[in-house]
């Protein structure tokens, strides 16, 4: 059977992403060039901008206030790298990944009840995707747009950067200024780019990963035709087990198919996972005290409170995600216990069935989950923990700025 595909506005925003940073499928000699000329100048821009970050911390190192804005955006971009490396590094397992979803998972060849599952699933990737990649652009044009409105009426001695360059060179006059402000809004574009194509691909492939689950639930719950035949005489189901036996067997691969590519996600994108939830709680501090505590126009108040949106946006996109695995996952197990299996009769595949709603049952008791390489999963309380913790440290940060300010 041929499978038709559907229109989905959130992969067609994920994919274009991923294809402007070069990781995506290819279907000819052409395109595989250019997705790897296109990693090569991701790579490139990331390298410019970790370089103008750094040489900028060096040199702002005793002003804390130019030192507490270039490190909110320095580790927003050495997470930005660190992604970037790793899916590098597991590029043909994730590739795999989408392959095997784009066969098996965003298809329509399912029933109505299974189609209103899997449209539910792409309307909720659809506002969060949407969300994330509109506060991202945001962000990414105001740091581009401020120092050109910032620029006018002034001379060209006091022009300014997007990022600033300590540069004893006369950097400032034409055409040299518009060529380094050219290269900085590249690498900066490239950088928010590669900064949200991750997590969004990685958000849609949970959200159906997690529908798949609630499909296979009610599979089991509804396979067709299982009612019940009472022996008027003996008042004994006497329902045939036979010709559901290879029903429920499918479901089983099925089942056993969705652990196995929650294991994939898992090998993927678990030191991603790691990473982010070691710097949300550092990156949300600092950039918490830009919008707070630090003395800034209104435009980069607005730039900052942008970059703070999307990070929580994007927290609670990975980690809403996980936890509906686990929730739909855990869910099965209520679906065993729903299956009209009394009505089946007790002969070789009756008993064969109950037998395998067993070992589905015990399986389903331990849900599927992804976790942070291994440490502790991920799930809505996640979420909580690491604002919690990131309060915490704009407190300690707070408290500290005002002692030296008494000092």
């Amino acid at each position: 059977m041929r499978l038709k595909y559907p229109r989905d506005l959130s992969l067609s925003m994920a994919s274009f992403s991923l294809k402007i940073i070069g990781v995506w499928l290819s279907n000819s000699y052409f395109e595989q060039w250019f997705r790897n000329v296109m990693v090569v100048y991701t790579i490139s821009m990331l390298a410019i901008c970790l370089c103008i970050h750094l040489w900028g911390l060096y040199f702002s190192w005793d002003d804390f206030k130019v030192f507490s804005y270039i490190s909110s955006n320095s580790v927003g971009l050495i997470m930005d790298i660190f992604k970037f490396l790793v899916i590098l590094l597991y590029k043909k397992k994730f590739l795999s990944l989408i392959t095997y979803m784009q066969t098996n998972f965003w298809h329509l060849n399912y029933d109505e009840y299974e189609k209103s599952i899997i449209e539910n699933a792409k309307h909720i990737c659809i506002y969060f995707v949407g969300v994330q990649s509109f506060f991202s652009q945001i962000t990414i044009f105001s740091y581009i747009i401020r120092p050109l409105l910032s620029n006018i009426g002034k001379n060209e001695t006091d022009r300014i950067f997007i990022f600033n360059m300590y540069i004893d060179m006369p950097i400032y006059i034409s055409p040299y200024y518009e060529i380094i402000y050219l290269i900085q809004a590249l690498s900066l574009y490239q950088a928010g780019i590669c900064y949200i194509s991750f997590d969004n691909i990685f958000f849609i492939m949970c959200k159906h990963l997690a529908s798949q689950f609630r499909i296979l639930r009610y599979r089991i719950v509804e396979m067709p035709n299982l009612k019940v035949r009472v022996n008027l005489d003996e008042n004994v189901n006497t329902c045939p087990s036979s010709k559901y036996y290879n029903t429920f067997r499918s479901c089983i691969q099925q089942h056993q198919s969705l652990i196995d590519v929650c294991a994939k996600l898992e090998e993927v994108f678990a030191v991603i996972i790691l990473g982010q939830v070691s710097i949300f709680s550092i990156l949300i501090c600092f950039i918490g005290y830009q919008v707070i505590l630090a003395n800034l126009s209104l435009s980069w108040r607005i730039s900052f409170i942008c970059f703070l949106l999307n990070n929580i946006c994007q927290l609670w996109m990975f980690t809403y995600s996980c936890n509906s695995i686990m929730q739909e996952s855990a869910n099965i197990v209520s679906a065993v216990y729903a299956t009209p299996w009394i009505n089946l009769s007790m002969d070789k595949y009756g008993k064969m069935i109950r037998k395998d709603l067993q070992l589905v049952t015990m399986r389903s008791l331990r849900a599927c989950c992804l976790t942070a390489y291994g440490f502790f999963p991920i799930s809505l309380e996640t979420c909580t923990k690491i604002i919690s913790t990131a309060m915490s440290y704009f407190t300690l940060l707070k408290q500290r700025i005002m002692d030296i300010a008494d000092t």
